[in-house]
């Protein structure tokens, strides 16, 4: 190293590497061979940088440094894009926000100022911790200033979301479009003909914001508002510790309304299974489904926050009251055609406290839609009793060998569920209103009984004669029995042609809607449109049934021809609602099926060429969970 005067201690900038990581003054020996401390620990003496000369090559380091946390951070939001939890439709705000947010490189690298100590007094009792401390090696990044990941994560993914920008002229517009065209397909709310946007917005505010995005009439700002109205509802369900009942209240009915018209698994590719998720614990949470139990003061003494429903709200009135039920039962047949489409999850539990809320909404007559909720509730909970009797029937299966009569009470189920079916339409008067909405449910709950009644018939086939023979509709022979294998063969076509007749009734009520009015379908409307042709697909393709002649069903509805009507409507209700672009929602939609039909068609051909098929026009590998790839 340098050689130094006689008793010089150099300045704390040019120590040896030893003595400036002690912080300990550096002096020179006499014969310029080292220091007088590294001489003394009997340890290397070696020369160390001057700032300058390390800040140059710091300066390149941090920069590199600040560039890998950078890649790191870009990461973490596109993992987050990904999942939509952030936005992520790729234009030009999206960039600009996550570059506000991203720490900028130092100018000028932070100089060290350290003061070296004078006196030497204290040194010689932090020689011996020096030798352990000298073997670790320095920092490179000593000047790189602390960058704060998670300050920058929270800046991206808590950020206040914007309010629509829409005039007060426009957003009337798109609340009577929402209350007139859309609101009564499925009206678990009621909006009086008097309330003005500006009303809405003070008692409803996130009940408004679902309406302005789904009453939107272009695809792209339906999206980026659905993203936002996400992102406010999982902030004020996470945010808050506790909150007053009419803001749950606001929050149950603006996930609803979300759900059934945002079109969220479409235009933003979203779960709806999550979405529905958040609803049900909003109504348990809220004590809809059920009253408060018993213990609940000793047990709000016990559970810090925990707070029965009677305390946390005001006086109830008889206005409240249907407002409650018409949501939780709402919330009900929601829960119920999402679970079933997705094949995720379980619908909301029926309790005996929504019998009274259905009952009280049906004799209503203050609300002209609470008729036509009614009448679907109870269809809904038909077709969520058929699928519990499935499952239970899966259940036992699986437990133990099925029999006929551990498969009887099943079917006998089914048989009452069907009678109720018909208690529902014979009870319809002809003056109801919005009657083809009702048609087409009635229809798609027998779809769904008949296809449980045909898969439990095909599990135990003796079962259906059995079942003949105690209520006396099987077909006796001579010698006063049953002839066992013709008249399960007869029972298990009777249940498919059934399905087919709920079929044809169900898409026939739906595409008879006019464009205006097929524009606001909710997605309890469009789940049974996909039920239906995935139904369809079945019985004219799936099925391995020898009594079963799947021509003869093509011949009367396929699904090519039915995704073709579907694919008209589509178009028809674009045109009416002044569709421009390709990606705008019906357009979409309407191409989708057309392309999905055509690939399908193709593929069919193909393998009746190859391998001498006569109805392989769709595969069961078409489908993802069971249900339609739109």
């Amino acid at each position: 190293m340098d050689r130094r005067g006689p008793s010089h201690s150099g300045p704390f900038s040019l120590a040896c590497t030893s003595c400036f990581k002690s912080k300990c003054k550096c002096v020179a020996r006499t014969d310029g061979n080292g220091c007088q401390r590294c001489h003394r620990l009997n340890k290397q003496c070696r020369r160390s940088d001057s700032i300058r000369r390390r800040n140059v090559n710091n300066k390149a380091s941090s920069a590199a440094r600040i560039a890998e946390l950078e890649g790191k951070l870009e990461g973490l939001i596109s993992q987050l894009q990904s999942r939509n939890v952030i936005d992520g439709d790729g234009d030009g705000d999206t960039t600009q926000q996550q570059s506000s947010v991203l720490p900028e490189p130092p100018s000028q690298p932070a100089s060290t100022t350290s003061a070296q100590p004078d006196d030497t007094g204290g040194n010689e009792a932090q020689d011996d911790d020096d030798i352990e401390d000298d073997n670790i090696e320095e920092d490179d990044d000593d000047n790189l200033e602390p960058v704060d990941l998670t300050g920058s994560l929270r800046a991206v993914t808590t950020s206040e979301p914007s309010e629509p920008q829409v005039s007060e002229a426009e957003v009337e517009t798109l609340l009577r479009t929402f209350r007139s065209c859309m609101l009564h397909h499925f009206a678990f709310v009621h909006l009086s003909s008097r309330l003005t946007a500006h009303e809405l917005q003070r008692d409803r505010p996130f009940l408004f914001r679902a309406i302005v995005c789904v009453a939107s009439p272009s695809a792209r700002e339906k999206a980026a508002q659905g993203r936002e109205l996400k992102r406010a509802i999982c902030q004020a369900m996470l945010g808050e510790e506790s909150q007053p009942s009419i803001d749950r209240m606001d929050l149950l009915l603006a996930i609803l309304t979300y759900i059934s018209w945002g079109w969220d698994h479409v235009l933003n590719h979203g779960s709806l299974s999550w979405l529905m998720l958040h609803a049900k614990s909003l109504a348990c949470e809220m004590r809809l489904d059920e009253p408060d139990p018993q213990d609940a003061q000793i047990m709000a003494l016990f559970t810090p926050g925990f707070e029965p429903w009677s305390e946390n709200t005001r006086a109830v009135t008889r206005q409240d009251f249907i407002e409650r039920h018409r949501a939780v039962l709402g919330c009900f047949v929601l829960s119920s055609v999402v679970s079933t489409y997705y094949g995720q999850g379980d619908a909301l539990r029926w309790t005996p406290q929504m019998d009274t809320g259905l009952a009280a909404v049906s004799t209503n007559k203050n609300c002209p839609t609470d008729a036509t909720l009614a009448i679907q509730v109870r269809l809904q909970l038909l077709a969520q009793k058929s699928v519990q009797i499935h499952q239970q029937q899966q259940l036992e299966q699986g437990q133990a060998a099925t029999t006929e009569m551990t498969s009887l009470p099943a079917l006998m189920d089914l048989t009452a569920l069907q009678g109720q079916i018909q208690e529902v339409q014979m009870s319809l008067s002809h003056g109801v209103a919005h009657q083809g909405l009702i048609l087409a449910h009635i229809h798609s709950t027998e779809l769904q009984i008949s296809e449980t009644t045909y898969a439990i018939n095909s599990t135990v086939p003796l079962m259906v004669s059995q079942f003949g023979r105690m209520t006396g509709t099987g077909s006796a022979n001579a010698a006063g029995g049953t002839t066992s294998s013709a008249s399960s063969r007869q029972e298990r076509l009777q249940c498919l042609w059934q399905c087919v007749r709920a079929v044809q009734a169900c898409t026939s009520a739906l595409l008879a809607l006019s464009p205006s009015d097929f524009r606001g379908v909710s997605f309890l409307q469009w789940a049974q449109l996909a039920r239906c042709v995935t139904a369809l697909n079945h019985l004219t393709a799936t099925i391995k049934d020898a009594a079963w002649d799947r021509a003869v069903v093509q011949t009367i509805i396929n699904v090519p021809t039915l995704l073709g009507r579907v694919a008209d409507k589509l178009e028809l209700v674009a045109q009416a609602n002044g569709e421009q672009g390709r990606d705008e929602l019906f357009t979409q939609l309407a191409r989708k099926m057309r392309e999905f039909c055509s690939d399908a068609t193709s593929n069919a051909a193909h393998e009746q060429r190859g391998a001498g098929q006569e109805d392989a026009w769709l595969r069961p590998d078409v489908y993802v969970g069971g249900r339609m790839p739109w």
